[in-house]
């Protein structure tokens, strides 16, 4: 059972993110160039990770290492 009225589950997007989750991912993860951009953006990504790291080193070597989350389909 749903706390939420119906206008504020339309106007937070419910329906949206229920439709992208069962009908576009289907499609997106089957699309070689979609696939392809994702593993660029990935690995710039890691090069971003791993510079920003290095830097933190660099300015205070007791700093905590960043990790950014990896997209996927």
């Amino acid at each position: 059972m749903s706390f939420m009225n119906r206008k504020n589950i339309i106007g937070e997007g419910i329906i949206d993110r229920v439709l992208k989750k069962l009908f576009l991912k289907r499609s997106l993860k089957k699309d070689k160039k979609i696939k392809k951009e994702v593993d660029k953006l990935n690995t710039s990504i890691n090069d971003f990770e791993k510079q920003l790291n290095s830097r933190l080193k660099e300015l205070d070597p007791k700093s905590k290492p960043v990790k950014i989350d990896k997209f996927k389909i």
